[in-house]
């Protein structure tokens, strides 16, 4: 069960999260991610929606993100 917590923006972080996968959701593209609940640290599985995309600059591979924070 999940908890009933509200999932405030401002406490989460982006090394927290894993992304779990790409799906097809009801309103197009979606991804799944994982997340500790910011509140009681229940493990939560969410679901958000493509809203847009747009090219980018970024050079390919990504580097790691938990290269910024050494």
């Amino acid at each position: 069960m999940a908890c009933d917590h509200d999932i405030d923006p401002e406490y989460l972080f982006p090394a927290d999260i894993d992304v779990l996968d790409f799906v097809s959701g009801p309103n197009g593209p979606a991804i799944r991610f994982a997340l500790p609940c910011p509140d009681c640290g229940q493990a939560l599985e969410l679901e958000a929606d493509v809203r847009g995309m747009k090219e980018s600059d970024v050079d390919l591979p990504l580097d790691d993100a938990e290269d910024q924070y050494d």
